[in-house]
């Protein structure tokens, strides 16, 4: 009897499968990784209050740590173990980019017209003005001025937001603004896309190990800027970053460290547990280039992967050695992972934000340090300030996602 049932269902979906699509059902299904994702549960969303004395002591902690000339982070605290940074260009991006990480995060928090806070940002705004046009490339081991350009860029936009288009200010900044697109389409690599290290050729234009990580970080930065000012860059060079980060991304979902690492997908690194951190990052890369490309819901796939398994992110976090721990990732790949995946906050569909900023929530708020900072990896001394302006951005999104700022009355 029980098999007489089993054979008439299975009979039964055999026919609906088989049969014809109805008329008027043509709706086209969101594209799917070949692997599924488990979905933890949801947690509860914080408070406001918690979430503005976060970001309270965070900006606190950047207010009494500027350095005199506007910038934040220095080429002090080396260990015994040190990433790359040839002088003088290594620093001075380093220094640039987690200056413009800390103006980013300032200007999205509910502070940034708060007068202490206003006036530390004018005055690393001005650094950015008077340093970014300066800033170069490095030797010939490193592409590290992209870090620098690309982060500068973005401040830039964030700066300009609120500006008339014809006030001065405004002018300003998109004059060197274009001037950072014109560096990073020079900086952009023969095989397409941006990497920083050019260890077995030194050319004109670069000839090294694109990664996936840094190609999705300058084409955010590209929109910005279309966003901000209407500048586009190089459209071959657009192109070929584009084409480039797409052959980076498997089915599954991951990307792969970098080019060379094609041939490799199978290594820890290059699977989910690998990729946590650039797949925010390359989702939203893609998805506002190739929305054919990644749907929504793929990226929406990446995010439950860093809120199901963020935890082979933070055994990395404060380890010396980078890609020591499980799965090859490294200490600064994690506040990376969480800026990103705030920013894919904004395609998120409105009845799934608040599970996804509660959990970016969850994750962030515990991590901060007690003196407001938050930090991943011990980097000279530019830790503190790059982790800073990652966290203190998602932490805004977070709030402006979760309590959305009461429109302005009408006049």
């Amino acid at each position: 009897m029980n098999k007489a049932i089993l054979l008439l269902a299975a009979l039964g979906a055999c026919t609906a499968l088989c049969a014809p699509a109805q008329p008027g059902n043509t709706e086209k299904k969101e594209k799917r990784d070949t692997i599924p994702i488990a979905r933890v549960p949801d947690v509860p969303p914080p408070s406001r209050e918690k979430l503005d004395a976060s970001i309270r002591k965070a900006a606190d902690f950047l207010l009494d740590n500027q350095n005199r000339d506007g910038s934040w982070g220095s080429h002090t605290l080396t260990k015994g173990l040190n990433v790359i940074c040839p002088y003088p260009e290594g620093p001075r991006s380093f220094r640039t980019a987690s200056t413009s990480l800390c103006v980013i995060g300032l200007l999205t928090s509910p502070l940034k017209e708060d007068p202490a806070v206003k006036t530390a940002l004018d005055k690393a705004i001005q650094y950015l003005l008077t340093t970014l046009p300066t800033l170069k490339r490095g030797d010939t081991r490193t592409v590290l001025g992209v870090w620098g350009h690309a982060y500068g860029l973005s401040a830039l936009c964030r700066a300009a937001r609120d500006l008339p288009e014809d006030s001065p200010r405004y002018a300003e900044l998109k004059k060197v603004a274009a001037l950072q697109m014109e560096a990073l389409d020079q900086m952009a690599d023969v095989q397409g896309g941006w990497g920083y290290y050019t260890f077995q050729t030194f050319s004109k234009r670069p000839i090294g190990e694109p990664t996936s990580f840094l190609t999705a970080t300058v084409l955010i930065a590209y929109k910005d800027a279309e966003r901000a000012f209407g500048l586009k860059p190089d459209p071959r060079i657009l192109k070929r970053a584009v084409a480039g980060l797409e052959k980076l991304r498997t089915p599954a979902g991951s990307y792969v460290y970098s080019f060379s690492h094609s041939f490799y997908p199978g290594r820890p690194i290059n699977r989910h547990t690998g990729s946590l951190a650039r797949t925010p990052a390359g989702d939203l890369a893609l998805i506002q280039y190739d929305p054919d490309f990644v749907s929504r819901l793929q990226l929406e796939d990446g995010l439950e992967r860093i809120w199901s398994r963020g935890g082979w992110l933070s055994l990395a976090v404060k380890k010396p050695i980078p890609h020591e721990s499980f799965a090859q990732n490294a200490g600064y790949f994690f506040y990376y992972g969480y800026y990103y995946a705030a920013r894919c906050l904004s395609e998120v569909p409105a009845e799934r934000l608040k599970r996804h900023a509660s959990h970016l929530a969850a994750d962030l708020l515990p991590m901060q340090e007690k003196d407001g900072s938050w930090w991943d990896y011990p980097l000279y001394n530019y830790h503190k300030f790059y982790g800073t302006g990652y966290a203190l951005f998602a932490v805004s999104r977070v709030r402006d996602s979760l309590y959305p700022p009461s429109p302005a009355p009408a006049p």
